[in-house]
């Protein structure tokens, strides 16, 4: 859809924006919605516990920061190739996880070998997660069920998780459903909307995520109508 170096066409600008506002109204962008960082604030290490202990608490984190602590959520790792099998057909591309629900719990599976990059396996789960609290929407979303996984990735932005999704996103070096040129621009946004300095952002980026967060933040600054706006629903 776009290139690494490309901000998004104004048509999913507009899509992103009204996508903000419906997230407002869901609950999911509040005035106090963090901007979350891949730190102990926010995911505390574990030491002396086994991965599966170490990821079932990164989804108990998650849970917290998009409010599903009640909610019976069981992770499991999916079955995989090993590497040289997965070099070998060319299954590297696999999907990182999945989600499955019915009206009492929810089980999420992941791939394993994202054990080795963190941040793309907290992106991952954060995905899945918020197909969980996008269950619940009381409202269709903009771009409505075709749009699904877009609108998923897109919420993570707007539930706090952008740096999360960019960095991961890059860790794992694919792009996912969203560009990384849609995802700066969605983080820059957030970072308008909550009135929080882009440089908080900067610690957990890549040199190349920087640099399209920079260029996003400009374009943002250039519409202060549409900040104005956005900041005015967000009560």
């Amino acid at each position: 859809m776009f290139g690494w170096n490309d901000l998004p066409s104004e048509a999913i600008q507009d899509w992103i924006r009204e996508s903000f506002v419906w997230s407002m109204g869901e609950g999911i962008l509040r005035p106090d919605t963090p901007l979350v960082l891949p730190t102990a604030e926010f995911f505390p290490a574990r030491k002396g516990v086994s991965d599966e202990e170490k990821i079932k608490g990164v989804v108990e984190d998650l849970q917290r920061i998009l409010r599903l602590e009640d909610r019976q959520i069981e992770v499991r790792p999916r079955e995989v190739l090993p590497d040289e099998l997965r070099h070998q057909y060319g299954a590297l591309s696999e999907i990182g996880g999945t989600w499955m629900a019915d009206e009492n719990s929810s089980v999420i599976t992941y791939d394993p070998t994202l054990i080795r990059q963190p941040l793309a396996l907290i992106s991952v789960l954060a995905h899945e997660m918020m197909h969980e609290r996008l269950s619940w929407r009381a409202t269709d979303m903009p771009g409505g069920d075709e749009a699904e996984e877009l609108s998923t990735d897109l919420h993570c932005f707007t539930a706090g998780l952008g740096v999360i999704q960019m960095a991961g996103a890059e860790q794992a070096g694919w792009q996912g459903y969203m560009r990384q040129s849609s995802r700066a621009y969605a983080l820059a946004l957030f970072l308008a909307v909550r009135e929080i300095d882009p440089t908080a952002a900067e610690p957990a980026l890549s040199s190349r995520t920087h640099r399209l967060l920079r260029r996003a933040v400009k374009a943002v600054a250039r519409q202060d109508q549409h900040v104005a706006q956005l900041r005015a629903k967000m009560i």
